[in-house]
């Protein structure tokens, strides 16, 4: 662990109706404590902190990237989002991608490759020689697709058999597992990621924090 920062809400709290604790982990005592240190400070700390070849891995990374105003080149080298590591591709409506395959299948047209990807794909060097089309675009597969994203807790309780957010959320253990998770797949090829996709997207549905708790806390 490199740095840990807790920093005050505005004005002290004033205004704060709720630190919604069984969500975020955090309460009026620890958020005004003695630990706690300006956002100025904060952010000083963390660039300060890393290194200008630091790759940044994180779920839905991106907010927090942009939130902490970090430039990729500069303040880090680049990021990771676990998020788009293992979402799984799928056609937007089911049966209109099922009506473009069967023509394909009937035309003999073999253009066709399985979302995700086209890296990987067995002759796909040559296929991309062959047509200037992005081979993993919707044009290329012939019907609409979208993406289905996992949360951080569903891919750990399906692929590492840990369940992280059974009890008050922390975001270190949330930081810690985006690190195991991505040692564990970066190496991975594009085939045995797809084989995980497919069993997460199979997987039964992890429930949420709204799922397992009230929707309204404190009044919030």
């Amino acid at each position: 662990l490199v740095t840990n920062i807790i920093f005050p809400p505005p004005q002290d709290g004033k205004g704060v109706v709720s630190y919604l604790t069984a969500l975020t982990g955090l309460n009026e005592e620890i958020c005004l404590g003695p630990d706690a240190k300006p956002l100025s400070e904060a952010l000083k700390i963390i660039r300060e902190a890393l290194p200008n070849d630091a790759v940044l891995v994180g779920q839905s990374i991106d907010h927090d990237i942009a939130w902490l105003g970090l430039t990729a080149g500069k303040d880090f080298a680049y990021s990771v989002d676990i998020a788009e590591i293992f979402r799984q591709r799928t056609p937007k409506v089911l049966h209109e991608a099922s009506a473009a395959l069967k023509k394909m299948e009937e035309s003999g047209d073999t253009r066709h490759v399985p979302m995700g990807e086209a890296g990987g794909v067995p002759g796909g060097e040559k296929a991309v020689a062959a047509s200037s089309m992005d081979m993993s675009s919707d044009e290329y597969l012939g019907f609409a697709t979208k993406y289905r994203s996992f949360s951080l807790r569903h891919v750990c309780v399906n692929l590492l058999g840990e369940d992280i957010q059974s009890g008050v959320h922390n975001p270190i253990t949330d930081a810690k597992y985006s690190l195991i998770l991505f040692h564990k797949y970066r190496n991975s090829s594009v085939t045995q990621l797809r084989i995980v996709r497919d069993a997460l997207h199979r997987a039964p549905i992890t429930p949420g924090f709204v799922a397992e708790n009230s929707p309204v806390i404190d009044g919030v």
